[in-house]
């Protein structure tokens, strides 16, 4: 699909003009309630994963790339992040952010556009991040452009942090996000003169099995679905009864069938 089909600053400008909260950058048609479940699960990985690598933080600065409503600057900041910057695509997003968090430094550009720096005029950091964000480029042109365009504000040794699906069969493609074949996207960052340093599951049971054959996960994720767009009041009572099973899910498999978090690291 061609970025002339799908306008991204439009849609996210939209919807996060309409829609506050987790619910804005999550599954919407979850509800708020699980959405919050789901980010405590991403939380918990993200933190983990970054506290194992005993990188001093308090010496070290950050650029978070699609914030949305600031949950990963959050995150930076309970890491005690020396630096944190944030950008994002949205207007609305990046107006919000600056109101929320008055100490950090927000830009808006689309890391897909050749000349997204060309305003921002940024410097290379330790450490970036972009979680759950890049495959809602549909245009593959513009997603390769945008990986180059963030190997461009790593520093050498530097290290990315990302979430994305890293499907083992063919692509698939919708209208709003494009799920790559993780050959395709590990050539990409290879190519960016980055190495894989970790990847893992980053949800199990919270996102959709899109990465998966097996009937029973469909079935059950189908139901989940339409009952929490239907009810989406059970959304307390269904996240805190899945939270622990997925915690030990994520925590104990190797691959998952959804959404994977992965760290790289730039080697040139």
């Amino acid at each position: 699909m061609k970025e002339k089909d799908f306008n991204p600053d439009a849609y996210w400008e939209d919807r996060l003009h309409t829609i506050s909260g987790l619910e804005g950058v999550g599954f919407k048609k979850l509800g708020p309630a699980f959405n919050k479940w789901a980010y405590k699960v991403r939380k918990k990985v993200f933190m983990k994963a970054l506290q194992s690598m005993n990188l001093n933080f308090k010496q070290m600065n950050a650029l978070d790339i699609g914030s949305g409503t600031g949950f990963y600057i959050q995150a930076w900041r309970e890491l005690m992040v020396k630096e944190i910057t944030g950008a994002d695509i949205s207007k609305t997003a990046v107006e919000n952010l600056k109101q929320t968090f008055k100490q950090q430094q927000f830009h808006q550009f689309d890391i897909g556009d050749p000349n997204f720096n060309k305003e921002a005029s940024l410097q290379q950091f330790d450490i970036v991040s972009s979680m759950d964000v890049l495959f809602h480029i549909v245009d593959d042109a513009r997603f390769e452009q945008a990986i180059a365009n963030i190997a461009s504000l790593v520093k050498n040794q530097g290290y990315f942090v990302y979430s994305d699906n890293f499907l083992h069969k063919e692509v698939f493609r919708g209208e709003s996000q494009v799920s790559r074949t993780k050959a395709y996207l590990f050539d990409v960052f290879e190519k960016n003169n980055f190495k894989l340093v970790t990847r893992k599951p980053f949800m199990y049971l919270t996102n959709s099995p899109i990465d998966s054959s097996n009937p029973i996960l469909k079935a059950y994720w189908f139901l989940l679905e339409n009952a929490l767009y239907v009810m989406p009041f059970l959304g307390h009572l269904l996240g805190a009864f899945l939270y622990p099973v997925e915690m030990y899910l994520v925590n104990h498999s190797k691959e998952s069938p959804t959404t994977e978090f992965a760290i790289f690291q730039k080697i040139k």
